[in-house]
């Protein structure tokens, strides 16, 4: 695919700096599918209760969605490349997290730290997109990101279901996330090497108690239906 820059002058590689920036979309949708098939294996290991695996997949899809509007004011305020990277290097040190965690405990939190930073990386992606093409380019671009999305959502269970049950290297459910380290590795490589520097948009405060709100009613809307049958809730 032959790809158009708004501003051809910086340098950048166009393919792979998309490639780079698809694979961290790709991994975000992969780690909210992936999970589902390993739930049987975790409750074996960690003697887990079924709110216990709810919370290891609610954990990350409640901090990813709280993350989402300050993280994209941030990368406006910032720069869109630096807090893709650092959302990238987040995802791969909370992956990494995830794969070595000793109980469900910090399962849990690890995959809260998991899609916390993947809020950083996600909304960069087609921001990065918007600035960096030109217009004829974005609407192919997009087309293209929707792709990768419903690949990255049927890819997980079948790459799930298919190390699991491979047992690699005894380790069962783990190297569904410990996959990500070599992945998020070439990501951010991909990333530091091919993405442009995009000016910033300069300080844009972030509305925090939009952010706080909209955090507080998914979590009061999940929390209930999570737990509420542990307190006898109808």
């Amino acid at each position: 695919m032959s790809l158009v820059l708004a501003n051809p002058g910086h340098g950048a590689q166009p393919r792979l700096a998309v490639a780079s920036l698809f694979l961290g979309a790709f991994m975000n949708i992969l780690d909210v599918t992936i999970v589902n098939l390993a739930l049987p294996s975790i409750r074996n290991e960690f003697d887990a209760t079924t709110s216990q695996l709810e919370w290891v997949l609610i954990a990350y899809i409640l901090m990813f969605a709280s993350g989402l509007l300050p993280f994209g004011r941030f990368g406006d305020s910032f720069g869109r490349k630096r807090i893709f990277n650092f959302g990238v290097a987040g995802f791969l040190v909370s992956s990494l997290a995830c794969g070595l965690a000793p109980d469900i405990e910090l399962l849990i939190a690890a995959r809260a730290l998991q899609g916390l930073t993947a809020s950083m990386m996600v909304p960069q992606v087609l921001a990065i997109v918007h600035v960096m093409f030109a217009p004829q380019e974005k609407a192919k671009l997009i087309g293209l990101y929707g792709t990768v999305s419903a690949l990255g959502a049927v890819a997980g269970p079948l790459i799930g279901g298919t190390m699991i049950s491979a047992n690699v290297a005894g380790l069962e459910w783990r190297p569904i996330f410990l996959m990500n380290v070599p992945l998020g590795l070439v990501c951010l490589a991909g990333a530091l090497r091919f993405v442009p520097d995009i000016e910033p948009c300069g300080y844009i405060k972030p509305d925090w108690s939009g952010s706080l709100l909209f955090a507080l009613a998914v979590a009061a809307l999940t929390f209930p239906l999570t737990e509420g049958r542990q307190f006898g809730w109808p």
